[in-house]
């Protein structure tokens, strides 16, 4: 029985861990290489989803991007200093866009995400209802994030801006001279030098 479950120990640890590939980390538990800069900068959320498509890759979801910063977190010393590249602050701010956005359906506030281009259209492939999560403006911890990648208890990693019920709100993460935030909140139309996007591409 000790052997078994050891067995199964291993293959879940093995499932966890990260690969470093140069420029990209793959990151197996969603079957993703995923880029460790920034690129197209200066582009609002709209185009950044369309720049990506046109390379074959896409915004990464805020599921996918906590899970990221969680490996890089508990990875090496090259992947602990990726997620302090994108989470420590600076006297210069730095931001990336990420796969979601938020609308009232019926009443009530749905989280949309894996938007992807329908006729030259952008389409969420994915629209729920929020599931329970921190609705008010708070630090929060990167390990108690729900199915959706929202916070579900206060913390000390970094800011979260909640999403309100505007129908106009995507999201953001990015640091600034104060630390890092994350903005459930953000005008998709924003445009800053200081705003990327990081690519993410399937494993084939």
């Amino acid at each position: 029985m000790t052997r078994i479950i050891s067995a199964i120990n291993d293959e879940e640890l093995r499932r966890s861990m990260g690969r470093d590939y140069g420029n990209y980390v793959f990151m197996p538990q969603h079957g993703l290489y995923v880029a460790k800069e920034r690129s197209h900068f200066n582009k609002d959320w709209y185009e950044s989803h369309n720049a990506l498509h046109s390379e074959g890759a896409r915004m990464l979801t805020l599921r996918e991007f906590a899970d990221f910063l969680i490996l890089l977190r508990n990875g090496d010393d090259e992947f602990q200093k990726t997620y302090k590249d994108i989470t420590e602050e600076g006297n210069q701010g730095r931001a990336e866009w990420l796969d979601a956005d938020f609308k009232v359906i019926n009443g009530v506030l749905h989280i949309n995400y894996n938007h992807r281009a329908v006729n030259g259209e952008l389409k969420p492939q994915n629209s729920e209802p929020l599931e329970s999560c921190l609705m008010e403006d708070c630090n929060v911890n990167l390990t108690n994030f729900n199915r959706q990648g929202l916070p579900t208890k206060k913390g000390v990693d970094f800011f979260y801006l909640f999403p309100r019920q505007d129908n106009n709100s995507v999201v953001r993460f990015g640091t600034n001279s104060v630390g890092a935030y994350l903005y459930c909140n953000v005008n998709p139309r924003d445009l800053d030098a200081s705003i990327g996007v990081r690519a993410a591409k399937l494993k084939e």
